[in-house]
Parts: structure tokens; C-alpha cells; sequence
């Protein structure tokens, strides 16, 4: 039961930022900007999505009771985690990137309680 409530907030944690970072790519393509330039110009976007999409995927494997769920979010919060560091090493104000090292925190401490807890 722990285990696949960790997920479900694993999986409510991916969507969430994926539904972000998807929101940012839309807002730029509107405006007429090319999808690549919103993905790759610079990648940040492609980041976020690779990264919060792999949480949500790794938070519905747990709550499904498939194997791989733990590993899969870990991936992805890890991603997420690389994605705050990377812009904080960039120089860019704080307030762009600690959002990214707390959810990318929070993400690895919920797929690690996954990989820890026992399945039933």
C-alpha cells in the first residue's frame, strides 16, 4: 500500500512538471516559434520533459505493480536533478533553477522510497 501511494504522488509529481514544461513549449510555439527552437535553443524544455516524463511513467509502473517503477522515476528525478544543476552551473539567477533541484530532490527521494519498500 506504501509503495503504490509513493507512486501515485510520484506519478501526480511527473505530470505536473511535465504539464509544465509542456505548457512553455506551447506558449513559445503560439507565438510562432519552431518546435525545435522551443526544444532544443536552448534544451532545457526537451530536459524538463525527458525528465518529468520519465517520473510519471516510473510513478504509474508503481502504482500498477509492474516491475521497474522505482528505477524508471529514478531516472527521470535524476534527469530532473542534472537539469537544475545544469542551469545553476550556467550562471543563470536562482530563482530559474532551485525549483528544479527541489522537485528533482523530491522526485529521488520518492523513487528511492520505491525501490526500498517492499511489494505486497
Amino acid at each position: 500500500m506504501m509503495r503504490r501511494l509513493t507512486g501515485l504522488i510520484l506519478l501526480a509529481l511527473g505530470v505536473w512538471l511535465f504539464w509544465g514544461g509542456l505548457q512553455a513549449v506551447l506558449a513559445f510555439t503560439s507565438r510562432g516559434g519552431p518546435l525545435m527552437s522551443a526544444l532544443m535553443e536552448p534544451p532545457t524544455s526537451l530536459i524538463r520533459l525527458v525528465g518529468s516524463g520519465f517520473m510519471a511513467i516510473g510513478g504509474l509502473l508503481a502504482v500498477l505493480r509492474m516491475q521497474g517503477g522505482g528505477v524508471t522515476g529514478l531516472i527521470g528525478a535524476m534527469i530532473f536533478l542534472a537539469l537544475g544543476g545544469l542551469l545553476a552551473m550556467s550562471g543563470v539567477d536562482a530563482s530559474l533553477w532551485q525549483d528544479e533541484l527541489i522537485h528533482g530532490g523530491i522526485g529521488v527521494l520518492l523513487a528511492a522510497l520505491i525501490l526500498t519498500v517492499r511489494r505486497t
